[in-house]
């Protein structure tokens, strides 16, 4: 223990004698081992840590599959006949539970709210094995229609909105305009995963739930054996069975249910089931474990800067070692006395990494995509703290062990009988520490390549033409008390009033609603049949629905291509607009005007054709919409409705002005944020920017590391070749001679690494093109561009040393020893 002491207090000592060589170790290493703590934290919660529910390994999702719709939605949420006839028969699954979310008013205020709420079947709390901190759970009863008014308040709700009340169990609060009796409240540690059913890739995420309803069924959807695919699944299986099981099982009950669908709904059902957390992690699991490999490449070139400043510092104190070796000390002694400088310089940057991860963390969670937020507040906890304390082990003997093992082999006769003092660095070493300098070049390399990528794809993504115009247009999401909006005429009646006031604010252009904004998801899928077509219906084309106001195609400047636009003068027609994708599929080569379809079966109501807008990307930008048909607001409405005002003010000015318009119309109406459609674009690539912003981080700071290590080992390169440079000098170099001699001495090894960085760049090929928009994985100008980027940093590093070598003086040089 002495000798561990003794070693620590030199070890300090001759720190103190070097505080910027100290203090560079320190701020790489602390960086280094923060930052990857932090990713490793994140990517430790979303996709290793076992959810936060008792026995997470048996929750399961439960999706189904229609083998007609696969190659347009390779899975479906399931429908209500289908969950009850499972609940009914399977015997491998212990509960389940389907759950859908929506938004809905929550009055009691000044202000009406808008909430959250997450209607669910009763077996959701025998699923997640939990229950409420007060009151209690769902009964089956409550689960009917008409005595499904019961609501269980989520924890932040109950102490924002009511004050941690207790005595709120059996009170009445008002919930889209009806009387809910509060009987339970959830714990604070109870989180709900966003579900996102219908949502794709690029699509704003719904609002978390705030509170649970019951799910009641009615009675038309039970008697639908191929009716609305609405609900998301989550089962938990009994105890020693596996998801395999469950899923024979499950497909076993589909073919029954097949063989009771009448002909005309004839089609091939299945069903997939996936373990919970897989589901939850979906399509981020491939950034998220790059982002990993990004960090790691991140501190594995804060690794290799230090194991250069350490090379130079031993070249230095090689006199020393030799001394303490001739006099017989043996090389474990030379190793350990080599080694205890590193080991402390690593406790301080593993113990000030961990102060900065535990700052990042909670910064990290504000940006957070909600898609990644299923689990609650991210924290560090006792994995993380160890997985700092592993990296700072690791460092030390990565960076340190081959200097002092250098050290130790090193010829006491050889160091000790030579002339000069400072003694010039061997081949071997020179030849280690380029080596070293192109393994950083060539992990940042790698980093500058796909960042660049990524951004670019980005960037496409952000400029892609997606058919309409986002600039000067701002949106709210609307949801109408179900009370007072309980029928189709009321509502129209609600929307036509609101946007006709709000058409009439000083600088608005125009007003609309749609069922959903555009690039929020999707809420309304369903079958067109053209008169005369006799196939079954499943083998009938299905669109993506959206009912619109007339003034919702001028408001986004969607184009019409032929015919008309919806007018105020059609209402009460069955008129409709549809994209050219789905005229030229209902239609080939024919004009679509004029003709005529029903929406399902064929003794639904016969819509018209008067008009076919463009296609465009209202429902990811990664790709154009599918087969879109736009029915008028007075056909269909719902109580949730997004709401669009294109204006010539600004958006901050104008948004108390809506506000005021729409409660003018019913102050029972939440208004929440009002917020840009352009905000809404940026909203819907809230993962891909999370992830890039950190990449571009990572990138820019092994840019500025491998600048460093290049300028290190050129400048000490130029301090052991003084003699040699004076040399040059005295018998007729000329400046420029020097320069370009150090210069290419400094790019090699930059040259070299990131030759080593395009090949690994080039090996993730397959998994960055998944990731990429537009833009190829082999882009020559993002590969040039990266390129020369390397290079202007390598020549940045190399100039000073280059401009200190080039005004050596001979004769001072000469006169060295």
């Amino acid at each position: 223990m002495d000798k561990v002491l003794d070693d620590f207090r030199y070890a300090v000592r001759k720190l103190k004698k070097s505080p910027g060589f100290a203090l560079t170790v320190l701020l790489t290493l602390a960086v280094g081992i923060g930052a990857t703590t932090a990713i490793f934290t994140l990517v430790y919660d979303v996709l290793l840590k076992p959810l936060p529910y008792h026995h997470a390994e048996q929750l399961i999702v439960m999706e189904e599959q229609v083998a007609e719709f696969r190659d347009i939605y390779p899975t479906l949420p399931i429908n209500a006949n289908h969950f009850v006839f499972w609940s009914q028969n399977a015997h491998t699954i212990q509960s389940m539970a389907v759950m859908q979310e929506s938004s809905m008013p929550l009055g009691g205020g000044a202000r009406p709210l808008r909430i959250g709420v997450l209607r669910t079947t009763p077996g959701v709390f025998s699923v997640l094995d939990s229950s409420p901190l007060l009151g209690r759970a769902f009964s089956a009863q409550e689960a009917q229609p008409g005595h499904d008014h019961v609501i269980i308040l989520m924890d932040q709700l109950w102490r924002q909105q009511y004050g941690s009340d207790p005595a709120i169990l059996g009170k009445s609060v008002l919930l889209n305009g009806f009387p809910y009796t509060v009987i339970g409240v959830m714990g604070p540690s109870f989180h709900l995963p966003v579900l996102e059913t219908f949502a794709s890739a690029d699509s704003t995420p719904p609002q978390p739930a705030e509170a649970l309803v019951p799910l009641a069924f009615a009675t038309e959807q039970l008697q639908e054996k191929m009716g609305d695919f609405n609900y998301f699944g989550l089962a938990r299986l009994v105890p020693g069975v596996s998801a395999l099981q469950a899923s024979a099982e499950i497909n076993a009950l589909q073919g029954s249910i097949m063989r009771g669908l009448a002909p005309d709904e004839q089609g091939t059902l299945s069903a997939v089931v996936s373990p919970f957390q897989g589901a939850l992690v979906g399509s981020n699991r491939t950034p998220l474990l790059l982002l990993l490999c990004a960090v790691a490449g991140l501190l594995l070139v804060g690794c290799v800067n230090i194991t250069n400043l350490l090379l130079a510092r031993a070249a230095s104190q090689k006199q020393s070692l030799a001394i303490a070796a001739a006099l017989g000390a043996s090389r474990a002694e030379i190793l350990r006395v080599g080694m205890r400088e590193t080991v402390v310089l690593a406790a301080a940057g593993g113990a000030l990494g961990l102060l900065l991860a535990a700052g990042i963390i909670p910064m990290m969670q504000q940006y957070l995509p909600p898609a990644l937020d299923f689990r609650g507040p991210l924290h560090l906890d006792w994995v993380g703290a160890a997985f700092a304390v592993s990296l700072a082990l690791l460092t030390a003997v990565f960076a340190g062990a081959v200097p002092a093992w250098k050290a130790a082999r090193t010829d006491p006769h050889e160091v000790l009988q030579s002339e000069a003092r400072l003694g010039s660095e061997s081949s071997s070493s020179k030849r280690l520490r380029r080596i070293l300098v192109g393994a950083e070049v060539g992990v940042s390399m790698a980093l500058v390549l796909m960042t660049g990528l990524l951004t670019t794809s980005l960037f496409r993504l952000l400029h892609v033409d997606r058919g309409f115009e986002a600039s000067h247009i701002v949106t709210a999401t609307l949801n109408l008390p179900q009370k007072s909006y309980a029928d189709k005429k009321a509502r129209a009646a609600f929307f036509k009033e609101a946007t006709d006031r709000l058409t009439q604010l000083p600088g608005v252009e125009g007003a609309a609603a749609v069922s959903v904004l555009p690039l929020t998801g999707d809420s309304w899928i369903d079958m067109i049949r053209v008169p005369g077509d006799t196939r079954p219906a499943m083998q009938i084309p299905s669109e993506h629905f959206r009912w619109v106001t007339p003034g919702y195609f001028d408001v986004i400047h969607l184009p019409l291509v032929a015919g008309r636009f919806l007018q105020p003068g059609d209402e009460g027609k069955n008129y409709t607009v549809l994209s050219e994708l789905t005229a030229r599929t209902l239609w080939p080569g024919r004009n679509p005007i004029g003709q005529e379809f029903h929406r399902g079966g064929q003794s639904d109501t016969i819509f018209t054709v008067v008009g076919v807008a463009a296609d465009a990307r209202t429902v990811s930008l990664s790709k154009p919409d599918p087969m879109m048909v736009y029915m008028p607001y007075w056909y269909r409405n719902d109580n949730s409705a997004g709401l669009l005002v294109r204006t010539r003010q600004d958006s901050s000015t104008i948004a108390d002005a809506i506000r005021k318009s729409i409660w003018s119309v019913d102050p029972e109406v939440p208004v929440p944020a009002v917020n840009t459609m352009s905000g809404v674009v940026v909203d819907s690539l809230a993962n891909r920017r999370f992830e890039l912003d950190l990449l571009i981080l990572f990138a820019i700071s092994a840019l500025l590391l491998a600048g460093i290590g290049v300028f290190g080992v050129v400048n000490y390169s130029v301090v052991q070749r003084q003699r040699e440079l004076g040399l040059r000098l005295a018998l007729g170099a000329q400046r420029g001679n020097i320069y370009r001699l150090v210069l290419l001495d400094g790019l090699s090894p930059v040259m070299a690494g990131g030759i080593a960085g395009i090949a690994v760049a080039f090996s993730f090929a397959r998994v960055l093109q998944s990731l990429l928009f537009q833009v190829t994985a082999y882009n020559a100008a993002i590969l040039s561009s990266s390129v020369c980027l390397l290079l202007a940093v390598g020549v940045a590093a190399s100039l000073l040393p280059a401009r200190r070598a080039a005004s050596t003086d001979p004769m001072q040089a000469l006169k060295r020893e």
